[in-house]
């Protein structure tokens, strides 16, 4: 079959991109292409969030295929790869749409690595992590050993790549990889209301604070707080956010609590089960 990654609007502001490449979701240079079809059609479609999910029991990406990165680096000596870099990570990265990565199963190798890639991780409760690359004589290349880096740290990553082993949801969660874990039957659906929660939020503000933080993490600290600062500027300055912010204290004059002031739901923040 052809992979593919057909595109839905289950609500509103938000996009679902279910992967599929049978029989075990293996990541590959056309599933990617499709990938990024999707998402460019879910931005100009005006989503603010973006679902990446898989309809594969048991795999969300199961890892990248070992074929095509043998076919790709099989050359002679001196020789160039047959391939060049997958755009899909950074774009999704960079992007400034919200990214969410719902892992329903396998996420190894390049199912892990697109993952670290997205914004947020939720994860049912039998899913797994892994970077095994170095059990095939190779290294993570896709952000095992850089994105992963900057969200458990240096001692966790290093465990992850050099043990081989894959790591459950919850140890997952432990360690600052992931975000939620929620029971298997309900991952589709809360990783669909929490992109419908996101998506609420003005879409200019949640571009602004993606792009500040990925753009921080290539500043020292202080260029990345003058950079904050800029982007903060170009916000507040928008006909939008001045209407906003002019509103909510009209409802704090009138005597409302921050939660009506502001727009936030009353009902508790999810928490991981």
């Amino acid at each position: 079959m052809t992979a593919a990654a057909p595109l839905s609007m289950p609500a509103e502001g938000v996009a679902l991109i279910t992967l599929s490449n049978p029989p075990r979701n293996f990541g590959d240079a056309e599933l990617a292409a499709r990938i990024l079809e999707s998402l460019e059609a879910a931005e100009k479609g005006g989503a603010a969030a973006v679902v990446l999910a898989s309809d594969m029991p048991g795999c969300f990406i199961a890892h990248w295929s070992l074929q095509a990165l043998a076919d790709a680096f099989d050359r002679p000596p001196g020789g160039r790869p047959r391939t060049r870099r997958l755009p899909l990570f950074d774009v999704i990265e960079t992007m400034p749409m919200i990214v969410i990565a719902a892992n329903n199963g396998q996420a190894w190798g390049g199912g892990a690595e697109l993952s670290w890639a997205c914004d947020l991780r939720i994860a049912a409760e039998s899913a797994t992590y892994g970077q095994p690359e170095v059990a095939l004589g190779i290294i993570p290349g896709a952000g095992g050993t850089t994105r992963l880096e900057r969200l458990v740290g240096a001692t966790r990553c290093m465990e992850m790549i050099v043990d081989c082993r894959p790591i459950t949801a919850r140890r997952a969660l432990e360690i600052g990889a992931i975000n939620r874990v929620v029971p298997d039957e309900r991952l589709r659906d809360e990783a669909i209301a929490w992109a419908a929660h996101i998506a609420r939020w003005p879409r200019a503000a949640l571009a602004a604070a993606k792009r500040s933080l990925v753009e921080g993490r290539e500043l020292s600290p202080a260029a990345a707080r003058r950079n904050e600062s800029l982007i903060f500027a170009e916000t507040a300055r928008r006909a939008d956010a001045l209407e906003t912010m002019r509103a909510a204290q009209a409802r704090y004059d009138a005597g409302a609590d921050s939660y009506d002031a502001i727009g936030l739901p009353r009902a508790a923040r999810h928490q991981a089960v």
